[in-house]
């Protein structure tokens, strides 16, 4: 009986080992600020870009469950911290996500020992599809698309799995710019953030789908 206990001790930790752990050190998310805005000045929007916080967790949650999909190990943050004490995130941007984690490979590893080590990014972008005008005044149809990159990297540092996806079909959006005294001034019917999201759910959603 005592050597059956063993046994089984050493299985469940062999499958433990197996299982692995994955710490995502950096996390970009950017979106264009021409979505969100409906005036830009000088290519800036209007202030940082918000997002409803149960919105943002459950984006955040979502990568966190993908990316374990994909490595079949656990998966953590790993949130580097730099000389001064203070954990290394996104700055907020009126078109880039704040609080995320922007380590690099090598600060993850001095902090943690683990089986991968990930960089993931989600982009929300936009095309132009025509533009008729001047230099001084145009007008153009912007069409989102959604990319999601994955880049999972080993001990060694090598590259172990590399997966992303391009989504479109969105409905485009106008925007109408013009110069005023050396001011670039951007005009666009842009859109709530809820609808924004709801994009960026479908291509995350297309990255799960996608073969390996």
């Amino acid at each position: 009986m005592k050597k059956l206990c063993i046994l089984f001790a050493l299985f469940i930790s062999a499958v433990a080992q197996s299982q692995g752990t994955t710490g995502i050190f950096k996390f970009k998310w950017n979106i264009d600020n021409r979505l969100t805005n409906t005036v830009i000045i000088n290519n800036t929007g209007n202030g940082d870009l918000f997002i409803p916080t149960n919105l943002y967790d459950s984006v955040i949650s979502r990568v966190e469950y993908l990316v374990t999909q994909e490595l079949h190990s656990d998966t953590k943050w790993i949130y580097p911290i730099n000389r001064r004490g203070k954990e290394l995130k996104t700055n907020s941007t009126s078109s880039q996500v704040g609080g995320l984690p922007r380590g690099t490979k090598r600060q993850a590893m001095r902090s943690e020992y683990l089986e991968y080590y990930v960089k993931f990014r989600i982009t929300v972008g936009l095309n132009k599809t025509f533009t008729f005008g001047s230099v001084n005044a145009s007008y153009s149809r912007l069409k989102p698309y959604v990319r999601v990159k994955m880049k999972a990297y080993g001990i060694d540092r090598r590259l172990k799995k590399r997966k992303n996806i391009r989504l479109g079909g969105f409905e485009s959006i106008g925007s109408f710019d013009f110069n005023v005294g050396g001011t670039t001034v951007t005009q666009t019917n842009g859109l709530p953030i809820n609808e924004v999201l709801d994009m960026v759910f479908k291509g995350l959603k297309k990255f799960e789908e996608k073969a390996q």
